[in-house]
């Protein structure tokens, strides 16, 4: 499965909870290379899913998943990791690489202590504070 295709099947899901949920923090993919058909980890981090907390976050976001995507894209996804949006990774991808749902694609993730990997950026917006 190319990267892109399954980008936009997560892609319609990210803006469907938005609306329904509220905003991210951070949303990417994460995998070793870019060009891996299957073992995506997405990574999903907002206040909505602070709230829900760490299971029944990745729970909720699991069964959406199933319903929003088809074997084959289901395929491309192994993984799911809610982080709180003060984990040091959320912070320093939102520090550093900021997009608002356009995405774009990172050859080598560095953020947070990790140093290695690639990835598909959908969100990534600093905290708020008023």
């Amino acid at each position: 499965m190319y990267l892109f295709t399954l980008v936009d099947h997560i892609r319609r899901l990210i803006e469907d909870l938005r609306h329904e949920r509220g905003e991210y923090m951070l949303v990417m993919l994460y995998n070793q290379t870019l060009d891996a058909e299957t073992s995506w980890n997405l990574i999903v981090s907002s206040d909505w899913t602070d709230t829900l907390g760490v299971g029944d976050a990745t729970k909720f976001l699991a069964e959406k998943l199933f319903e929003y995507l088809g074997p084959d894209q289901r395929a491309g996804v192994s993984r799911i990791t809610v982080l709180k949006t003060t984990d040091a990774f959320v912070k320093d991808m939102t520090r550093l690489y900021q997009v608002n749902g356009t995405g774009f694609p990172l050859q080598q993730v560095t953020a947070g202590g990790v140093n290695e990997g690639s990835g598909f950026v959908l969100y990534s917006r600093p905290e708020v504070t008023a």
